[in-house]
C-alpha cells in the first residue's frame, strides 16, 4: 500500500486530511507557508484574559464534523446568537431590532426569503447577480437593502458579483450560531498537537509535478529550495493562492479553469475592546447594515470582565477604503450605530483599549476571505468539477457541500473527504 503523503497547507482542511490520515497509518509530512498553523483560522488575544477571531468564527447546529470533532478534543461551544431573534439592520440612518419591524418591513423580508428558497428548490442557478436578480424580482426597497447587506457580511462579496443561486444558500443557515470557547484556534491547536513534527511552517510550495506514480513538491526553506516526495498529494490551499503556482500534472480542462477562475471575497476584520460594553442598553445583536463596515456584533458575549469585544467587517469594494484605516473607520462605525441606537453619543469613558485587525484580501496566502460563486458557476463546477487528479486531491471550504463553503465545517469536511479518498484509492493498489 502507498503510504506517503503531502500535505500542502496547514489549515482547518489540511490539519485534518494530515490528521486523518495518520490515523489511518499513512506517513504524513504537512507544509505551510505561514509562520503559524490554522490559515482563516485565526484567534486574538487582547486584554483581560478576552478574544475574538480576526478569521473564520461560527459554528451552526448543522457543523456535525465541527461538532465531533469539538466532542473528541474537549472544546465546549458556547451559544453567540440565536437567529433570526438577535438580527438588527441599519438601513438609511436607521437602527431596528426584530420588535422594531415594521409589518410591512417583515412581510418584504419575508418575501424575499420565499423566492430564494424557491431558487434553492428548484437548485436554480440563474445568469444573474443578486443585485440583477433583486431589480428584475422587484424586491421591495428595505428587503433589497438587507440582502445586498448581507452578501457583503455572510460571503464578503459584492452584490453585483455573486451569483443569486449560490446567495439563495444564506437562507439555510440554523437558528442558533455558536462559537469554540477559548477561540477557534483550540481546535487548531488540537490537531497539530497530534501531528506533531509532521508540520512544516515557513515552506512555501512552488512547484507541484506528477511522475507517475510519484509526487515531486518544490519548497522554499530556510535551507534553500528542496523538493519533497511522495505518492499522493493533498493540496489544501485556496485556488486564490494555488493558480500562482506550478502544476505538472494530469488536471482536467474545467478544473484549470476553476483554478483560475474561482472568486473569492475580500474583507477586512476589526476587533475594538471597549472597556465597558456599553452597547448592551441597546440589544445590539448581529447588526447587519449599509455602513462602510456591514457587519457589527460582540465577541464577548459569554466571556466574562466588564471589558467587551466588537467585531466589525467591512468586505468587497468597501473593504478597500476600509484597509487604509481599518481602526479609525470601526470606531466611526460604532459610534454611529450607539447614537442612532440610543440617541445619545458615546459615553466618554467607554473608550477603545485594544485592537486588532487583518485584511484577509491583501494576505499573500490566502488572498481572500472564502470563496463564493459567480452566476452559472455553481452549477457547471458543482455538477461536473472533480475534486482530483491522478494522485492530486483538492480540499479546502470551496470544495466542500456549497451549503458548508466559507465555513469551518467545509474546511473540516473537506479534509476528511480526501482523507477517505487517498485511502480508498492506496487500499486499492
Amino acid at each position: 500500500m502507498s503510504k506517503r503523503i503531502i500535505v500542502v497547507g496547514a489549515g482547518l482542511a489540511g490539519l485534518t486530511a494530515a490528521y486523518e490520515l495518520t490515523r489511518a497509518g499513512f506517513d504524513v509530512q504537512l507544509f505551510e507557508a505561514r509562520d503559524r498553523v490554522g490559515g482563516r483560522v485565526q484567534t486574538a488575544y487582547l486584554g483581560s484574559e478576552q478574544y475574538g477571531e480576526l478569521g473564520a468564527e461560527f459554528v451552526d447546529d448543522t457543523h456535525t464534523a465541527l461538532i465531533s470533532y469539538a466532542t473528541q478534543f474537549n472544546l465546549q461551544l458556547d451559544v453567540a446568537f440565536r437567529l433570526p431573534n438577535e438580527l438588527c439592520y441599519y438601513i438609511d440612518g436607521n437602527f431596528y431590532t426584530q420588535e422594531k419591524l415594521t409589518p410591512q418591513q417583515q412581510a418584504e423580508l419575508n418575501d424575499l426569503y420565499q423566492r430564494l428558497n424557491q431558487l434553492l428548490e428548484q437548485s436554480a442557478d440563474p445568469p444573474e447577480t443578486l443585485a440583477q436578480w433583486l431589480t428584475a424580482q422587484s424586491i421591495a426597497s428595505f428587503a433589497n437593502k438587507v440582502a445586498r447587506q448581507q452578501s457583503y457580511g455572510l460571503y464578503a462579496a459584492d452584490p453585483e458579483a455573486i451569483g443569486v443561486g449560490f446567495f439563495a444558500h444564506s437562507s439555510t443557515s440554523s437558528n442558533r450560531s455558536r462559537r469554540i470557547r477559548g477561540g477557534s484556534t483550540q481546535l487548531v491547536t488540537a490537531l497539530a498537537h497530534r501531528l506533531g513534527d509532521r508540520i512544516h511552517l515557513n515552506a512555501p510550495v512552488r512547484r507541484i509535478q506528477q511522475h507517475e506514480q510519484t509526487i515531486i513538491v518544490s519548497l522554499e526553506t530556510s535551507q534553500g529550495q528542496v523538493e519533497a516526495v511522495a505518492d499522493w498529494i493533498v493540496i489544501a490551499l485556496p485556488w486564490s493562492v494555488l493558480r500562482y503556482l506550478s502544476i505538472e500534472a494530469p488536471l482536467l480542462e474545467i478544473q484549470r479553469e476553476a483554478i483560475a477562475r474561482l472568486s473569492y471575497g475580500t474583507s477586512v476584520k476589526t476587533l475594538l475592546q471597549y472597556s465597558h460594553r456599553f452597547w448592551q442598553q441597546c440589544n445590539w445583536g448581529l447588526i447587519v447594515g449599509d455602513t462602510p463596515l456591514q457587519t457589527v456584533w460582540e465577541s464577548t458575549t459569554t466571556q466574562t470582565g466588564e471589558a467587551g469585544i466588537l467585531a466589525c467587517t467591512s468586505s468587497g469594494t468597501f473593504s478597500r477604503s476600509a484597509a487604509a484605516q481599518p481602526v479609525e473607520l470601526a470606531q466611526q462605525t460604532v459610534a454611529a450605530l450607539y447614537l442612532d441606537a440610543s440617541n445619545a453619543s458615546l459615553p466618554v469613558r467607554d473608550r477603545v483599549s485594544a485592537t486588532a485587525t487583518h485584511d484577509w484580501g491583501d494576505d499573500p496566502w490566502s488572498r481572500g476571505a472564502y470563496c463564493y460563486f459567480a452566476p452559472g458557476d455553481l452549477k457547471a463546477w458543482r455538477s461536473d468539477l472533480p475534486y482530483s487528479a491522478g494522485r492530486i486531491v483538492f480540499a479546502g471550504e470551496h470544495t466542500a457541500p456549497v451549503e458548508f463553503c466559507g465555513y469551518m465545517e467545509g474546511a473540516i469536511r473537506s479534509g476528511q473527504q480526501a482523507a477517505a479518498q487517498i485511502s480508498a484509492h492506496a487500499i486499492a493498489f
